[in-house]
């Protein structure tokens, strides 16, 4: 994973940026940027500071256009989408995104201006936490600081065999599960017929709404825990009922019976709203807890679903028949 203490905004921040005072004039301002230009590492704006505290921005195209007089008070934007110091990389992109602006500011908790984020620290953290969550979403380990391309053998082993242990001890759990149902299943064969499409549906509805809830965690208009299972419940039922109408329907028409098609329906509706309260209160947690979400949208969350279905189908197979 990430170092954490290297992905800070603080840590990302640069100083050499040009800066000046709300009573300095454009052509002073110009003057003093054009002088120090090297120095720089962006001049896409000019961050006016008093005391140290942030306390406008002005962007360097805008002030070509100003008459040479102006006061920088008089046309710096004072409303400003900063970050705090310990504010994570990736919140940071999002923001650069969210409000369309080549830096983010990053200033302390009293005001005080401690650098910015710059474009093209915006596009690495882009890339970096990209490649990462592809790979956790895989299940394999990978350090942001080096090119999964240069590991070893004994370090591609290492970043991949955690989680497929776990998932295979998840595997092991599941038929043991099934082993404990084998006298449902024999009465009425069929039901083992259809563990494949309740395993399904349980990893795809979850997939999809990690993949969802687990971008909104990164962003920086983060949707509360409540508000999140509302909307997501709400959606559930919808797919719920669809997918259970469908499968319900369809094992109908094969096996001519209603008690497996009435298991089949109420099995898919449980285990769509679990698989969605799954896929939103775990990443939560991991997020509280200070730890990447995407952990929690990989392997981890594939064992818990695939577990569950199996436990919420046959358990309803056995209060049905």
């Amino acid at each position: 994973m990430i170092d954490m203490l290297q992905t800070t905004a603080k840590a990302l921040a640069t100083r050499a940026v040009p800066t000046a005072a709300p009573d300095e004039a454009v052509a002073q301002v110009l003057i003093n940027t054009q002088a120090f230009s090297t120095e720089y590492d962006t001049i896409d704006y000019i961050y006016i500071l008093t005391d140290g505290h942030l306390v406008g921005v002005v962007s360097l195209h805008e002030l070509f256009s100003l008459p040479p007089e102006q006061r920088m008070q008089a046309c710096m934007t004072t409303k400003l989408a900063t970050v705090s110091a310990q504010t994570d990389q990736e919140t940071v992109a999002h923001l650069a995104l969210a409000e369309n602006i080549k830096a983010v500011p990053v200033i302390d908790k009293e005001g005080v201006f401690l650098g910015v984020v710059t474009a093209d620290k915006i596009l690495q953290i882009l890339r970096d936490e990209h490649t990462e969550d592809i790979l956790t979403y895989a299940g394999i380990t990978f350090t942001a600081d080096e090119k999964l391309a240069d590991y070893t053998i004994p370090q591609h082993y290492v970043s991949r065999i955690p989680w497929l242990l776990l998932g295979l001890g998840g595997g092991i759990v599941a038929a043991w599960v099934v082993e404990q149902f084998s006298v449902t299943i024999a009465r009425e064969i069929a039901l083992a017929a259809f563990i494949p499409a309740i395993v399904y549906i349980a990893d795809a509805v979850g997939s999809q709404t990690q993949m969802v809830y687990v971008r909104s965690l990164s962003s920086t208009k983060q949707t509360s825990l409540s508000v999140a299972l509302r909307r997501e419940l709400i959606i559930a039922s919808a797919v719920g009922l669809t997918l259970a109408s469908a499968i319900g329907a369809l094992s109908y028409v094969w096996l001519q019976s209603t008690t497996v098609p009435v298991i089949l329906f109420t099995a898919v509706l449980a285990t769509v709203y679990f698989s969605v309260l799954v896929a939103i209160v775990l990443p939560w947690l991991f997020h509280r807890a200070g730890h990447d979400p995407a952990v929690a949208t990989g392997p981890l969350a594939t064992v818990i679903r695939d577990v569950s279905s199996l436990c919420i189908y046959f358990v309803i197979a056995l209060l049905l028949l």
